[in-house]
């Protein structure tokens, strides 16, 4: 019984965490916000929910300049939908290499988090950003669908985007692309 309280707990908390981020910008904290911390805090945040995983990061394709990796956001939200993809990355690839790469052109940061997982389906990727859609490949894992809709509504909200490159068997490429915020 308190198991399955923990798990209707968890339920909520997604529930309201994905109704927030509904809410339109003018209601958020924004602020400049280093992508890169929030993507390292997100991995501390997985460390403790998986110590064995591999999760490695190249910084080689950063630029020097700090605004190159800076966006007008919240920093919050945006640390929780970089946790999510960090979380399904390493645990539908039982723990294999997850590498994370992060580069920046012109106007926009781009991160791509590349597993040696599962994968997805190809007939189940147009529903991934349903909420509660579940990957038929996935029963075997726990998880509740509200993940990578979350992610979605977060990055929108930051006139960002997400798309998913899925082999079911090899693995998955998720693309997080994010306008930069130039600071004058």
């Amino acid at each position: 019984m308190l198991g399955q309280a923990e798990r209707l707990s968890h339920i909520t908390k997604s529930l309201l965490q994905l109704a927030q981020s509904g809410f339109d910008k003018g209601r958020q904290e924004m602020r400049g916000v280093r992508i890169d911390e929030k993507l390292m805090k997100a991995k501390k945040t997985v460390d403790e929910l998986y110590p064995g995983n591999q999760i490695q990061f190249d910084f080689s394709l950063l630029p020097e300049n700090d605004e190159m990796i800076t966006v007008h956001g919240n920093a919050a939200l945006l640390q929780l939908a970089f946790t999510n993809v960090l979380i399904n990355a390493c645990k539908y690839s039982d723990n294999k290499p997850v590498k994370v790469a992060i580069g920046a052109s012109d106007a926009r940061i781009i991160i791509a988090v590349k597993d040696e997982g599962i994968g997805i389906p190809a007939e189940d990727l147009p529903y991934i950003f349903d909420p509660f859609f579940r990957a038929g490949n996935t029963h075997n894992f726990k998880g509740y669908g509200i993940g990578l809709p979350l992610t979605r509504r977060i990055l929108r909200l930051h006139q960002g985007d997400i798309v998913v490159h899925s082999t079911q068997n090899l693995g998955t490429v998720i693309e997080i692309t994010l306008p930069l915020s130039r600071i004058n």
